[in-house]
């Protein structure tokens, strides 16, 4: 599809930081002017059929001497949309090359890729005890919910855990502000609002829209899940309500 807008929001600001409507559709960003700290970018893409989609970007900015570093930590997986965070500063005084970066780096990785090969090779030959995953914690809060959500626990959870636990982690506790905890949140006590976030998002926030990318009963399994898990009691949402808030 052809891209004819895109928009670019910092910390869940009502406006845009960066617009662009002509080509290359690229964000730059100077870490310099948003100061040190972590900062969450929302990437609005919008195309010729009318139709959009957001990307969200978590990084940090750092500051040594005069000079702003960013390092994003989490970026989407095939975004239409590709994002630099570059110092006006560094263009200008570019740092010379690290030979320890371009060089010995490199071999150190080579050889560690190395080591840890042989070890699975030999780990694979011995029996493996089992060890606690991310997946089992979350399988355990599971156990946790009201009873009144028990047939779209295993779903929601599924769901929960592929699209919203990156964020809002595992177990509902949330990042701070940026990614608010779900666990003993009161707003989700109102059921519509919860369908109405997870289809359609909180535009200018990092919470994208999931409108077309799941459908009415995996939205409702979500909401329930949501809604019923980590000590919330809420009850659950059908599929019928989801479609009429589509």
């Amino acid at each position: 599809m052809d891209i004819v807008r895109v928009e670019a929001y910092v910390d869940g600001a009502s406006s845009p930081l960066v617009t662009i409507t002509e080509p290359p559709f690229r964000v730059t960003l100077d870490p310099a002017e948003l100061g040190e700290g972590v900062h969450v970018l929302t990437v609005v893409t919008e195309y010729q059929d009318g139709s959009s989609d957001q990307h969200r970007y978590v990084f940090d900015v750092t500051r040594k001497n005069h000079t702003f570093a960013g390092h994003i930590s989490q970026a989407p997986l095939r975004a239409p949309i590709e994002v630099d965070l570059v110092d006006a500063v560094e263009i200008e005084n570019p740092t010379p090359p690290n030979i320890f970066v371009y060089a010995v780096l490199p071999l150190i990785l080579f050889l560690g890729v190395a080591i840890v090969s042989w070890w699975i090779a030999v780990r694979a030959e011995s029996p493996v005890a089992d060890q606690p995953t991310k997946i089992e914690s979350l399988a355990r809060s599971v156990a946790k919910v009201a009873p009144s959500a028990a047939g779209k626990t295993a779903g929601g959870a599924a769901l929960y855990a592929s699209n919203c636990a990156s964020c809002h982690g595992a177990e509902g506790q949330g990042m701070g502000a940026v990614f608010p905890a779900l666990a003993g949140n009161e707003a989700l006590a109102d059921g519509k609002y919860v369908v109405d976030v997870i289809l359609h998002g909180k535009p200018g926030t990092s919470m994208p829209a999931f409108a077309s990318s799941l459908s009415d009963d995996e939205i409702a399994e979500l909401a329930s899940y949501i809604r019923n898990a980590w000590g919330n009691s809420y009850g659950d949402v059908s599929a019928a309500e989801v479609a009429a808030l589509r």
